[in-house]
């Protein structure tokens, strides 16, 4: 026993479609809901209507269940019999449903044909019953809400923004207020060019017309330079390809060529800080450029902690021999054995012995304080900059003096004191201090000559020493030997020239290299915190000669840093270390530039400060 449900369908020209389902039950449940044998999609009919159940495959018997009847040929009733073979017709709500059988079936089955009868049922089967509650059928139609909806867009963000753009063009800055470009910006800008979140036009010069780098020199001119001539920085990629290609070309139609300012520093990405430069922007060109460009210095950088080439550091490889001298530099690729000649006699290791004579020195003068284990440390000459980033030069009067003192006399409280950097000016208070003093009076040590610093009270005169230290120098000649000899005040800490050739002695000048890394940035005040030393990075305590490049070599860093996507302490991409636009430095060889040189009374030069480097003099 079994029912065959026959839909019929009627498409917008009226031509019928008829579905026909087979159903092997012997009872079928008449309904709106889903699950329902019968589905009739009709607000009028209840989820769970009525039951047609059969016994012998002729007869049905329908029942209301939800206590809403139906009807049957006309009358409304909630229970009837029906021979299928005389045939009947219910209704329920807008569905007429045929009672017959299925001739075409061997076995005795009756057939149910399911139809829509009026506009209310064809509404609701187009319609759900959320749809049909709601106030979507008063709108207007889809195609006449569509209309409306693109007019809208086009004159709120196409026509109201360009008469906004016209209304205020070179206005430098508008009122508060709401302007109808403003719809157009995508985010808001960077806290870098926040300023101009009023003054669209400062960029934005012509209306559908991309941002050109003219506009941004206008403000930039003098910090942003070309990291490298256009032509090379594009044969530094390497052949874009097909594809690529296309894009290119394409852009370049509408005003975008490459290598704009905007290819980096993206714009309207949020409030905050620019984002950083994706290290895959400098390994584009980096990586593997020397196959590219053949006549490249620079070697093939990929990843900071994989594929870098060794640090070439800027080294001084002589201090220049006279004030108008420059230094001479050269950047050498880094090495264990790396040296560097600055004029300085100075061994890091003697110094920061923790006990000997220099650690009592030390600990006389109260230079640590009382947490601290006796002797110096790196903190105890070399100060940092007012920013921290790097080191103010090594000075002698403030960093030295306390332990290398210079007087030679104390009268009445008073201490003299030869003048360090002024070799000629040296000379000339011996030869002073002799012609005032009678012969049998040479040059007093106060009985406190030694070699080498040592403990002393705080407070007291520490005299120069000389050569003979058990010998007082009676003449003024024998003064000045003594002080720039082997052993002698001078002689001790800097590279003495005897006289020849009529010239008096000279002292080679110092130069203190400020900056080693030219290509790179290195901020000390970074790595200054409880858990990072000095001797992390510098061997300045295993150093027993000046002329030893302290500075660390890459596997120093890679200790620390890694690439951008590592897995290291910190990771580094190019642009933590290196700055995209460099200027001269990026393409030319690198000279320090005179800012300042100090004289003495007599306009003599007695110190250069070239770009961080101090060099001292004698007045030459």
């Amino acid at each position: 026993m079994s029912f065959l449900l026959r839909r019929i369908a009627t498409t917008a020209d009226g031509r019928e479609i008829i579905r026909a389902t087979p159903v092997a039950d012997s009872s079928i449940i008449i309904g709106r809901d889903a699950a329902s044998g019968l589905h009739l999609a009709d607000l009028a009919v209840n989820p769970q209507h009525a039951r047609i159940t059969t016994n012998d495959g002729r007869h049905i018997e329908v029942e209301a269940i939800s206590g809403l009847g139906f009807d049957v040929d006309g009358r409304t009733v909630d229970r009837v019999t029906i021979d299928a073979g005389d045939g009947a017709e219910l209704r329920f709500g807008g569905h007429r449903i045929t009672v017959g059988l299925d001739s075409d079936s061997p076995s005795p089955r009756i057939s149910l044909t399911i139809a829509r009868t009026d506009e209310l049922s064809h509404s609701a089967l187009d319609r759900d019953e959320a749809t049909a509650f709601s106030l979507s059928g008063k709108l207007p139609g889809r195609r006449m809400s569509a209309w409306v909806f693109s007019i809208f867009v086009l004159a709120a963000f196409l026509a109201a923004p360009i008469y906004a753009w016209m209304s205020w063009r070179g206005v430098e800055e508008r009122p508060n207020g709401f302007h109808a470009d403003a719809s157009w910006t995508s985010g808001p800008l960077s806290s870098a060019h926040a300023k101009l979140a009023d003054d669209c036009q400062s960029c934005h010069v012509d209306a559908f017309v991309a941002v050109t780098d003219n506009s941004c020199l206008s403000c930039h001119d003098d910090d942003a330079h070309d990291h490298a001539p256009l032509n090379r920085q594009l044969a530094a990629k390497g052949d874009p390809g097909a594809w690529r290609a296309t894009l290119i070309r394409i852009g370049a139609a509408f005003n975008r060529p490459e290598g704009r300012c905007v290819d980096c520093h993206t714009e309207h990405e949020g409030a905050g800080p620019m984002p950083a430069t994706a290290q895959q922007f400098c390994t584009d060109c980096h990586d593997g450029m020397s196959a590219r460009l053949s006549d490249t210095k620079l070697g093939d950088a990929g990843d900071f902690g994989t594929s870098h080439p060794q640090f070439r550091p800027l080294v001084m490889t002589s201090p220049g021999l006279t004030a108008d001298d420059e230094p001479v530099y050269r950047r050498m690729t880094w090495s264990a054995g790396l040296t560097e000649n600055n004029g300085l006699k100075f061994p890091h290791g003697l110094h920061l012995q923790r006990a000997g004579g220099v650690a009592r020195m030390a600990r006389s003068l109260n230079m640590r304080n009382q947490e601290g284990t006796s002797g110096l440390d790196c903190a105890s000459c070399h100060k940092p900059t007012a920013d921290r980033v790097r080191f103010q030069p090594v000075d002698m009067e403030r960093d030295c003096q306390s332990c290398h003192s210079l007087a030679f006399e104390s009268v009445g409280g008073v201490t003299r004191t030869l003048r360090h950097g002024q070799p000629q000016q040296v000379i000339a208070d011996l030869y002073a201090y002799y012609r005032s003093t009678p012969p049998t009076r040479p040059i007093n040590l106060g009985g406190m000559a030694r070699r080498r610093p040592g403990g002393f009270a705080e407070g007291e005169t520490y005299n120069i020493y000389f050569r003979e230290t058990a010998v007082r120098p009676s003449r003024a000649d024998d003064a000045v030997r003594a002080v720039f000899s082997r052993g002698g005040a001078c002689n001790d800490c800097h590279t003495i020239t005897p006289p020849r050739d009529g010239n008096s002695w000279q002292v080679m000048p110092v130069a203190q290299t400020a900056r080693y890394m030219e290509h790179g940035w290195f901020n000390h005040d970074d790595h200054d915190d409880d858990d990072e030393q000095c001797s992390d990075c510098h061997a300045a305590a295993r150093s027993t000669n000046a002329n030893q490049f302290l500075i660390p070599g890459i596997k120093t860093c890679r200790e620390c840093h890694g690439g951008e996507g590592s897995d290291a302490d910190v990771a580094s991409s190019c642009a933590s270390c290196h700055e995209y636009h460099a200027g001269d430095v990026a393409t030319t060889p690198w000279r320090p530039t005179n800012d300042r040189r100090d004289r003495d009374s007599r306009g003599r030069v007695i110190a250069v400060t070239d770009g961080g480097t101090r060099r001292l003099y004698g007045g030459l």
